[in-house]
């Protein structure tokens, strides 16, 4: 059967044993011993043993197909891998807000960017990387500014997905604001407010920067609901917006305000407690109040004339560092916030001495007319007795607002602390104004400081007595010295100022729900607040009595160790207890209450972002890698806990067409 089966018996066949035959028995077994041993034999045996041991066809088809398959899963996995570092150097650079591209991305360029820098460092320390650069495909390296805005893109779209899938079913509040960037562009950032179930607290998360082509209501409208719908979130679910004081956005019949209460009536506006608290301040120093008025420019005067040249502020380093006095930096004065304004008044504070020091050497080494005329301008300014009154009154004063105006900025602060907070401001200014000795302090520690500086302190001018209504003055009160001049005339206006401004700019129409909210944390909760709460958040209000009496009468909770909102919510949410279904609508009236935003400090701080990634270098960035490049730098935490298996799907699917390389 296998003579010629092979083609390497031909000429040695033997016929005998396979066509012919044989009729005489003599000499056989010798014969048969003979054949055994010959080629012929041996590779008909070889033959048939391969014959037995041959697979189908198809089988041989399967296994191919198997090994082709078995070669491109490898390729495809080793690919994931590379795409794996190609996604973390993006994560790296656009966490850190660095720019991605280089002036010049040849290979032979030493300025390719940073994304290629560090493709080719790593690529040193990594034979995946290197292999996949020196022996892969040149068209797809994938490390083009295609691939990398890609990257970017897909990065920041799985992030909002996240978020999306975290504020599903949920109540949240909008927070929104406005600014101009260096190109020029209008932009709105956006951010969102919900109560993280696992962190048991409320969070801002930043959700996109917009650019709006006008800043009317409409148009700033329109660019929120665009993220409302992107979001797939119902306008029953927003529970409220935080926006400035501007007309624009809460303006109550045509502002962006007013547009949101058409769409959802229930929908509470919060005017941001930190400009209210900075409005407070600049009506309390304005014009009115001529002696603060004129302090704040001296202020900046010295600011900018020391900070203005290397060679004036090297003068006072020096004379700080001879007068043995640690030098604190001189602060310009904010024309937005005016709670800032503390820093700048406690430097001039503990640099008086070297400050006086070193403008007077200024004004004598000088050789430019001009900045003697302003130095000893300035001399003058701060060598009289207003100047230091101003300056000794307003550093505790202004303290206090620094010091609430930064607590309020806190992202996870609530309604009710928030009140708590400026209250307490409310009552240390009304202290201040009621406590005799406190002004007289501040005016001892004032003629202390003249004296000390051989600064006159001027006499009371004397006021005749008019015989009839004398209109040239406020007031006919006569002045007994300069102690009550300065009291009445200075110190309490502005106090006066400011105690009724925080009166009226903080009475805003949450005011109820939040004194309702502190009522029912401190177990005081009345008929009429039952009825607020119920209709307010939406509960039952049979169902919320029911649990506000079995709270009362739960030995585990005292008001000693349940003070604020945040521990109910803690003491509710304690997993394991099933309090949080017990008292089901206490715990979604104090989830819904904290995520009420207090301030739109949040949006701010993406504006500083803006400022650090859109630079005069990067000017002409498209609008969508600018919002992704923001999503990734402002939420670093959900960045760095990203799953890079989420982003390698979304990048394979961003194109219509398919990938270059397989993944």
């Amino acid at each position: 059967m296998f003579t010629n089966s092979s083609g390497i018996n031909a000429g040695h066949t033997e016929s005998t044993y396979s066509k012919v035959g044989f009729n005489n028995w003599k000499l056989a077994t010798t014969k048969f011993k003979a054949h055994q041993t010959s080629n012929t034999h041996l590779n008909s045996i070889t033959s048939l043993t391969n014959f037995l041991h041959l697979k189908p066809i198809d089988t041989v088809l399967d296994e191919e197909r198997e090994h082709i398959h078995s070669q491109k899963e490898q390729q495809r996995l080793k690919n994931r891998q590379i795409m794996q570092r190609l996604i973390d150097i993006t994560l790296c650079i656009g966490i850190g807000g660095r720019s991605f591209r280089g002036k010049n991305e040849k290979e032979t360029s030493y300025n390719k960017g940073l994304f290629k820098d560090i493709v080719t460092l790593l690529a040193k320390y990594d034979p995946l990387l290197k292999s996949h650069l020196e022996l892969g495909p040149k068209n797809a390296t994938y490390c083009s500014n295609i691939i990398q805005n890609d990257l970017i893109i897909s990065i920041s779209q799985v992030l909002k997905n996240q978020l999306k899938h975290k504020i599903e079913n949920k109540k949240i509040s909008i927070i929104a604001d406005e600014t101009s960037d260096l190109g020029h562009h209008e932009q709105l950032s956006i951010v969102l407010r919900y109560f993280d179930d696992e962190k048991k607290c409320p969070v801002e998360q930043f959700v996109g920067m917009k650019r709006i082509m006008s800043t009317d209501s409409q148009t700033i409208f329109n660019a929120i609901s665009d993220v409302i719908n992107d979001f797939g979130i119902k306008w029953e679910s927003v529970l409220s917006m935080c926006f400035d004081g501007a007309a624009t956005m809460s303006g109550s019949v045509n502002g962006v305000q007013a547009k949101f209460k058409k769409e959802n009536d229930k929908a509470f506006f919060v005017h941001c407690y930190g400009h209210c608290l900075n409005l407070i301040l600049v009506d309390s120093v304005g014009r009115e109040n001529r002696i603060t008025f004129d302090f704040f420019g001296n202020i900046q005067l010295i600011y900018s004339f020391i900070e203005g040249s290397c060679t004036r502020h090297g003068i006072l380093e020096t004379i700080a560092n001879s007068l043995n006095l640690k030098l604190k930096t001189l602060k310009s004065v904010s024309t937005t916030r005016w709670a800032c304004r503390a820093e700048a008044v406690s430097a001039i504070k503990e640099n008086y001495t070297a400050l006086l020091v070193a403008i007077k050497e200024i004004s004598d080494r000088t050789k430019q007319a001009d900045v003697r005329a302003k130095a000893l301008g300035i001399l003058n300014q701060m060598k009289t007795f207003e100047f230091i009154f101003a300056m000794l009154m307003l550093n505790p004063i202004l303290s206090l607002v620094l010091k609430v105006s930064v607590y309020l900025q806190s992202s996870n602060i609530n309604l009710l602390t928030a009140v708590e907070l400026v209250t307490s401001l409310k009552h240390s200014l009304m202290s201040l104004r009621s406590n005799e000795k406190e002004f007289q302090d501040i005016f001892k520690k004032t003629v202390q400081m003249c004296n000390d500086n051989d600064i006159l302190i001027p006499d009371l001018k004397r006021r005749r007595v008019s015989s009839k209504i004398d209109e040239s003055h406020k007031t006919q009160h006569i002045m007994k010295n300069k102690e009550e001049e300065m009291k009445i005339s200075v110190f309490f206006p502005m106090l006066d100022r400011m105690i009724s401004d925080i009166e009226i700019r903080f009475n805003q129409e949450t005011i109820n729900m939040i004194k309702c909210v502190a009522r029912l944390i401190k177990q005081e909760v009345t008929n009429d607040d039952l009825i607020n709460l119920s209709n307010i958040f939406v509960v039952d209000f049979n169902d919320l009595d029911a649990e506000i009496r079995l709270l009362k009468s739960n030995c585990s909770i005292s008001k000693d160790n349940i003070n604020t909102c945040d521990d109910l919510i803690k003491w509710l949410a304690d997993y394991g207890t099933g309090r949080d279904i017990i008292f089901q609508n206490i715990f979604k009236i104090l989830k819904e209450f904290v995520t009420i935003p207090v301030t739109s400090c949040s949006c701010e701080r993406t504006f500083s972002k803006l400022s650090f990634i859109k630079t005069k270098l990067r000017s002409t960035m498209q609008q969508d890698r600018l919002d992704a490049l923001l999503t990734i730098s402002i939420e670093q935490e959900s960045a760095y806990n990203i799953n890079i298996d989420d982003v390698i799907e979304h990048f394979k699917i961003l194109k219509p067409v398919s990938r270059r390389m397989e993944l």
